[in-house]
């Protein structure tokens, strides 16, 4: 009888020691290291909104160096190639070649950043159910904002045998998809032909996927009433095209390790806000700050980035 009670109580405990926020954390940060590193091929769907697409994906992994190419199956013709630090993107034409920009944004299935521990200044993390995904076993994974509204829901599915994110999905306050990826199949060996990392269109752009390290001292203003949790990513002067005469803008982009905004700062005196936009997950928000006005845009909610820019304050720098 006590044995059976011990059994009992050790089957109570069991799921309390493997769900730690510790080893939580942990294996977040193994699936984000096999959304880049692991050898695949398959074709996943992209969907914002009532619109989607489909894309082809390969990728080698050779002494460290990661051959990885994403030919999009509909919508306009592109592709994205990654190898090793450089990302290419490439199209027939200026209009494909800017959706193959908007498109590398995020690099289905390495959306997770490099350092998850940064999330759990603005995210509450928490296992959810069982589910399948391209023909696989999945763990549903949430991350929430920690300050209601601020930011979208993000819920990841990762295969339970290799920790693969298999399926992401961005909710927002009412639970609605705003953003999905999910893989249609998947084979997670390495392909068998060389994954090649030459474009095949005329029109490509080269750029490097290292990170930037931000420029704090760009600018003559310093930026207060930055969310807990976004990190300075870059920071830069900007002159307004078709506006040569007017002074330059200082363009500074944050991050919190999944949402990221621009910040965009301008001498406009007397100028009005503009009108809130959103677009799928991308929300655009304006105020003004004495004779300046900010425009903010991210894919933040909309109440979320329209708070922050009313909380932003500039001090000019002595």
């Amino acid at each position: 009888m006590q044995f059976r009670f011990c059994v009992f109580l050790g089957v109570l405990l069991a799921p309390l020691v493997q769900a730690s926020p510790d080893d939580d954390w942990a294996l977040l940060g193994k699936a984000a290291q096999v959304a880049r590193q692991q050898a695949l091929s398959g074709s996943y769907l992209h969907q914002i909104g009532s619109a989607s697409e489909t894309f082809r994906i390969q990728r080698t992994v050779s002494k460290g160096k990661v051959r990885e190419r994403r030919v999009s199956l509909d919508g306009l013709p592109r592709e994205i190639i990654r190898h090793g630090d450089v990302l290419i993107t490439s199209a027939p034409d200026e209009h494909s070649l800017l959706a193959a920009k908007i498109s590398s944004a995020k690099l289905f299935p390495a959306i997770l950043p490099d350092n998850v521990a940064m999330l759990a200044d603005g995210y509450a993390l928490s296992r959810l159910g069982s589910d399948r995904v391209a023909s696989r076993e999945c763990q549903w994974w949430q991350l929430k904002s920690l300050e209601a509204g601020q930011r979208y829901t993000q819920r990841v599915c990762l295969d339970k045998a290799s920790h693969l994110p298999l399926k992401w999905v961005t909710l927002n306050a009412q639970q609605d998809a705003v953003e999905l990826f999910s893989f249609i199949e998947l084979d997670d060996r390495a392909p068998r032909a060389k994954v090649s990392v030459q474009p095949v269109y005329p029109l490509s752009s080269a750029s490097s996927a290292s990170a930037v390290k931000a420029e704090e001292g760009v600018g003559s203003l310093e930026i207060k009433g930055i969310p807990p949790g976004f990190r300075l990513l870059r920071s830069v002067m900007r002159k307004m095209p078709g506006n040569d005469g007017a002074p330059p803008v200082q363009h500074r982009v944050y991050s919190d390790g999944l949402a990221v905004f621009s910040l965009f700062v301008e001498y406009a005196k007397d100028a009005k806000p503009a009108p809130h936009l959103t677009h799928g997950p991308i929300s655009v928000a304006t105020d003004n700050e004495g004779e300046y006005r900010l425009t903010l845009v991210g894919d933040l909610p909309d109440a979320g980035l329209q708070s922050i820019a009313r909380h932003l304050r500039l001090v000019k720098k002595s």
